[in-house]
């Protein structure tokens, strides 16, 4: 019940009554009673990020203790089109609706998407999650904050270099936002001085947020959204520094650089992401050094059929064990995959992003792709050729087979 409180008053209620997702510590101490209470509730990292920052009214060495709203909540990539059975214990949501304008619901045009925080699925989800009392200005700054698909991203190469772009190639052109990250983390030291832009409020950042369908009130408190998400991103990191996971594809150092990929990287040697001359990457692990294996384009077709739970590798001409692509796994070696960004995060004109595809083994042992109706009456039919087939080869001779 204490947690709850807190999850419910931090998004909401932050001590300047104007940004949300993060509460002092020292506010929250004096709000709620119970101090050795109130510091076991905070241990718990899937709910709440403590953090400093620099005090902005304070001396330049001061710093500020602040708790951020955290939660593992995230919205279902394959929600809408009957693509997801309701068993997926995420958020069916619209986007935009969450992010404050949904065009369809502007113009009056019915949306397939909910547009209700508290539907019956959702509510479920919700509970599991303890937020179902939170009010769905609270969910929507819950999950700006936490889902790292819902903002948009900030460029990097605007960060980099001289002029008025930086080293962004793409100028006003760039779907990226043009802001300064050392601002967003709250380490900017140059303040108003800056070269980069510190306003969200500028005609190009603010014609792309739009686009995006940002609300202005969702707008306005991005400055503290996108410090309170890198906050917990940092705390993420050192929690799990060790830890591999699927989301190493998206660190910036282990993606395959789509512009060496178009034959125009600017940075070539100097790029902070991996140079190949393909879309993917496998490597084993020997010592401390990753090596190339020689047939990675058998082991990348592997790796997409669904059905297939590992591959051989060949190295100089023997075979090796099998890579176990459950466990990313060759005998006792760690097998890595390195792949361009994923598609989700370029814009749709971006070639040779890496595409994931959701698939479900439905009752025949088939593997169908999620939001790709397979009618009854086709797989029971395809089911009954195929046994057929099979019965037909096994009346044939070797020979004839």
């Amino acid at each position: 019940h204490l947690q709850a409180n807190i999850v419910g008053i931090s998004p909401s209620q932050p001590p300047d009554g104007q940004h949300g997702g993060c509460l002092e510590l020292g506010e929250l101490q004096r709000r709620l009673a119970g101090g050795q209470e109130l510091a076991r509730a905070l241990r718990d990292a899937g709910r709440f990020t403590l953090a400093r920052r620099p005090e902005p009214r304070g001396a330049a060495a001061a710093e500020l203790a602040v708790v951020v709203a955290t939660s593992g909540v995230r919205l279902c990539p394959a929600q809408g089109g009957g693509g997801c059975a309701g068993r997926c214990g995420r958020l069916h949501l619209c986007k935009y609706h969450l992010k404050g304008v949904c065009r369809n619901q502007r113009a009056r045009k019915e949306c397939k998407f909910v547009h209700n925080f508290h539907s019956e699925h959702n509510l479920c989800v919700l509970r599991q999650y303890g937020l179902e009392n939170l009010s769905g200005d609270e969910l929507r700054q819950l999950l700006l904050q936490n889902d790292p698909l819902l903002l948009p991203e900030v460029c990097l190469y605007y960060n980099k270099g001289d002029g008025p772009y930086g080293s962004c190639t793409y100028g006003k052109i760039c779907t990226k936002l043009h802001i300064c990250q050392y601002f967003l983390q709250g380490q900017c030291r140059f303040g108003s001085n800056c070269k980069r832009s510190h306003d969200f409020l500028n005609s190009e950042c603010y014609e792309k947020l739009e686009r995006q369908g940002m609300s202005s009130d969702t707008i306005k408190k991005l400055p503290t959204t996108y410090m309170n998400m890198y906050d917990i991103k940092n705390s993420e990191r050192k929690h799990s520094s060790s830890q591999e996971s699927s989301n190493t594809n998206d660190d910036e150092l282990e993606q395959i650089c789509l512009y060496h990929l178009y034959k125009n990287c600017l940075f070539k040697d100097k790029c902070i992401r991996v140079h190949f001359h393909l879309p993917y990457r496998w490597q084993i692990a020997d010592g401390d050094t990753w090596k190339d294996l020689k047939n990675m384009e058998e082991i990348e077709e592997a790796y997409c059929d669904p059905s297939k739970t590992r591959n051989g590798i060949t190295e100089s001409g023997s075979v090796l064990p099998y890579i176990c692509f459950q466990s990313m796994c060759s005998g006792l070696a760690k097998v890595r995959r390195l792949s361009t960004p994923s598609a989700v995060t370029r814009p749709p004109h971006f070639i040779l992003t890496t595409e994931w595809i959701w698939h479900w083994k439905d009752e025949y042992g088939l593997w169908q792709e999620y939001g790709k109706m397979v009618s009854t009456w086709f797989r029971k039919t395809f089911a009954i050729q195929l046994r057929e087939k099979f019965a037909e080869d096994l009346n044939l001779s070797p020979r004839q087979r």
